[in-house]
């Protein structure tokens, strides 16, 4: 069996297979039944997979991931992230709420360390600017300047470094042009961006936005949410004719040659979507969700498969855009 190829994670030394594994799906929250989810955080170590990926807001899934590498912390590298409460009202300017969040992280996932440790959702606000609670918005001000230095979240990264509890740092977001902003700004040493839904089929704002600027201070990209979160999983030829809120005119037109293409080329559009982002040298690698083993073993074989054809691939590349907001409008 040929092995996953792997890519350098920005100017570390770590060498990440370029389809990891996130844990949102394991979520009993979601329909994943735990030994089912147990099942399938096996399978992806036996398929060579290096990198998972996981989060507190995950429901249970730090608790399976946890079990399932107890005492098997060589077999691969192990990400989490902190914050992300709910943003009207969670404690993101307290230090010590960040420092509970995270102890109770190392319980479930049965370490006493992590690779990497993301902010979740750093390109919102509310980590860097007092706000009356409710808070009416979350989302960081592109024009504005914020005090990093000061933000609780800041000094809790360097002290879970310092600590040892972190060996590298990261930011992870949905807005690519958001996280183009907060990462150079930033007072820490940003080795990873997580950005999610901003670079797959037909969303590119990560290509133009982010890949540049992390490449320019060495930090390395992992992509999240390829399919859209199910958006870009299976043909919805429904809405077709019925779009959703989201869906204006010209991505609706998108779609269809999106479906008219994977009709022509008879792969899966999951399938599609990983072989073609696979071909962008520029990031380090993708996490699509996984729910069960059938899911996974696509999403490996796509690395194994190498590249799409490349008029198929020129095909495909003609239909991305660049968006104001995460689904096509702003937020």
């Amino acid at each position: 069996m040929n092995e996953i190829k792997k890519r350098p994670l920005g100017k570390t030394k770590l060498q990440i297979t370029e389809v990891a594994f996130g844990g949102l799906f394991l979520a009993e929250t979601l329909g994943t039944a735990r030994d089912e989810a147990m099942r399938v955080v096996e399978r992806a170590l036996e398929l060579g997979i290096n990198y998972i990926d996981t989060a507190p807001m995950y429901g249970n899934s730090q608790e399976i991931i946890g079990e399932v590498l107890e005492g098997r912390k060589e077999d691969c590298l192990l990400a989490t992230k902190c914050g992300r409460w709910d943003w009207q009202t969670g404690p993101f300017r307290q230090l010590d709420a960040f420092k509970t969040q995270f102890e109770q992280s190392l319980k479930f996932l049965r370490r006493d360390s992590v690779d990497i440790l993301y902010i979740h959702e750093a390109d919102w606000a509310v980590y860097w600017q007092d706000m009356d609670q409710p808070r009416s918005r979350c989302e960081v001000d592109p024009d504005a300047s914020y005090d990093y230095a000061s933000a609780p979240v800041v000094r809790f990264l360097q002290w879970a470094k310092e600590q040892k509890l972190a060996s590298h740092l990261g930011i992870s977001g949905n807005n690519a042009h958001l996280l183009k902003k907060v990462l150079p700004e930033i007072d820490l040493e940003i080795d990873a961006v997580l950005v999610a839904f901003q670079y797959s089929l037909i969303w590119r704002n990560a290509k133009q936005y982010l890949l540049p600027a992390a490449g320019e201070l060495g930090a390395g990209v992992v992509l999240g949410a390829p399919l859209q979160q199910g958006r870009l999983a299976v043909p919805h030829e429904q809405w077709l004719e019925q779009p959703p809120d989201w869906m204006d005119d010209d991505l609706r037109e998108r779609f269809r040659k999106l479906y008219d293409i994977q009709k022509e080329a008879g792969l899966t559009l999951p399938e599609m979507a990983i072989r073609f982002l696979l071909a962008e040298p520029d990031f380090t690698t993708v996490i699509p969700g996984a729910a069960n083993i059938e899911q996974l073993e696509e999403n490996v074989n796509c690395s194994k498969a190498g590249p799409l054809d490349p008029d198929l691939h020129a095909k495909l590349d003609s239909l991305g855009k660049v968006f104001p907001g995460l689904w096509g409008k702003d937020y």
